[in-house]
């Protein structure tokens, strides 16, 4: 998985067109690992209806350990971005 300053194997902002809007979940959101976890689940039922190519599994895979270093990050610094962000 990626971050600001080590940009990940599936880096959705340069695979992005440029003109494709996307949307960023921050690990400081205790909603994001819950959507990402959604997410993967469902990419994954895409997966196995056929939609989608197996490939994309490894998709579900990082998305399901990012989720989970989204929730160690936020234990470990939570209220961090309220110091370094003033907000």
């Amino acid at each position: 998985m990626g971050s600001k300053v080590d940009p990940g194997k599936f880096d959705c902002y340069a695979n992005a067109l440029p003109t494709e809007p996307m949307f960023i979940l921050l690990a400081r959101d205790n909603t994001a690992p819950v959507l990402v976890e959604e997410w993967a689940a469902l990419r994954q039922m895409e997966i196995n209806e056929g939609k989608r190519p197996k490939s994309d599994c490894a998709l579900v895979i990082e998305a399901r350990e990012c989720a989970e270093s989204m929730r160690r990050w936020r234990a470990k610094n939570d209220g961090l971005w309220r110091t370094q962000t003033g907000g």
